[in-house]
């Protein structure tokens, strides 16, 4: 897999400056509000926050005021995932706050009193108790402690939408923004499901998610692709002819994939576009192949493996 400067998040390949945009020098096509917005109101936003294994440069002018509202509540809401928090814990994923991430139980309580305690829970410093009432902490007394958390499902369909229109309109510019109903990938990143109603029947995009099962063969190498990198953070564009999948790992954890309705004839399918594109997100640069290059470099592996057993 190419790993040079052309991969790195400084050079134009790794960041906006690889996008066609036809709008004048003075605005900014933001993919989250499909929108020609003035440069004055576009902040630079993280394809993947750094809080979930995103490097600084790999990144994407949006809308400010939807950046700050939307695309921080879904950033937000899967970097405290409680599943999310204990693997960015292993991994030390910090967001812009440099803190070390670790699990917070505001609400738990003293199993026998039910008085309330405030737990902290991380793989450094591991199981802390605070009293709020004694103002004191509580640590190692031998108390039984219950701890509720909830696992917003929601959210990783939200965050891979999310992914798709950035990263999918940083690969592939005015190809994306005309020939692929992102449209859908929209409608999925603004609402949940339970609160779309009639909406909820133009979507035709198919999903698969870290909850399910795998039912497929492809299903099951997109899962290896996201989980093969060791705990990096791994996004897949795989343009097929009628559609255009969008696969995203976090951390070495499969999240899940969207595949929407795409015409793809235009689309660039040579050199590193062939077959899409892979990211892999090493700090502190980003590695971009093709996903031919990684499908030949898996086969290659795997004729190795097989001629020394032989």
């Amino acid at each position: 897999m190419a790993n040079s400067q052309d991969s790195s998040p400084n050079n134009p390949k790794a960041n906006v400056g690889a996008c066609a945009n036809d709008a004048p020098a003075s605005t900014i096509y933001c993919s989250y509000t499909d929108r020609d917005i003035p440069i004055s109101e576009s902040s630079p936003e993280h394809i993947i926050p750094l809080a979930l294994g995103g490097v600084n440069g790999f990144t994407i002018p949006v809308s400010k005021d939807f950046n700050s509202s939307v695309g921080s509540e879904i950033d937000g809401a899967l970097a405290n995932d409680f599943l999310m928090m204990s693997k960015r814990d292993k991994h030390g994923a910090k967001g812009h706050s440099k803190k070390h991430p670790e699990n917070v139980f505001p609400n738990a309580s003293n199993a026998e009193t039910g008085e309330t305690l405030h737990v902290t829970l991380g793989q450094i410093r591991g199981l802390r108790l605070w009293d709020p009432k004694q103002k004191r902490d509580v640590t190692g007394q031998g108390q039984k402690v219950n701890i509720g958390f909830k696992v917003d499902l929601d959210v990783t369909h939200r965050f891979v939408a999310k992914v798709a229109l950035s990263a999918g309109y940083l690969v592939y510019g005015d190809h994306f923004r005309k020939h692929v109903k992102h449209e859908d990938f929209r409608k999925i990143m603004n609402q949940r499901p339970t609160e779309m109603g009639d909406l909820l029947k133009t979507i035709e995009a198919q999903y698969d998610d870290r909850f399910l099962e795998p039912q497929t063969d492809n299903q099951k190498i997109l899962r290896a692709m996201m989980t093969g990198f060791g705990p990096h953070s791994v996004i897949a564009l795989i343009p097929n002819s009628r559609s255009l999948s969008v696969v995203v790992g976090v951390l070495g954890d499969y999240i899940g994939m969207l595949s929407v309705p795409a015409d793809t004839k235009t689309f660039p399918n040579t050199g590193e576009y062939r077959q899409g594109q892979l990211f892999v997100l090493k700090k502190p640069i980003v590695i971009r192949d093709s996903i031919w290059s990684l499908r030949e470099q898996m086969l290659k592996r795997m004729e190795d493996i097989l001629a020394k057993r032989t």
